[in-house]
């Protein structure tokens, strides 16, 4: 079976440089799974990594 993948760019805030990065790719994968309901043909969310620009 050939899936779909979406691959999702989030421009942080300027005061996210002051966050330690694991805390805020809890927090995006907190907010995505809370509004999964809204998003019916999202299963999993794979994958939040936050790094650097």
């Amino acid at each position: 079976m050939i899936g779909k993948k979406a691959i999702i760019t989030l421009e942080l805030v300027g005061e996210s440089v002051e966050e330690i990065d694991k805390k805020i790719e809890q927090e995006l994968r907190d907010w995505f799974q809370e509004d999964a309901v809204a998003i019916p043909w999202v299963r999993n969310i794979k994958d939040v990594t936050v790094k650097s620009a």
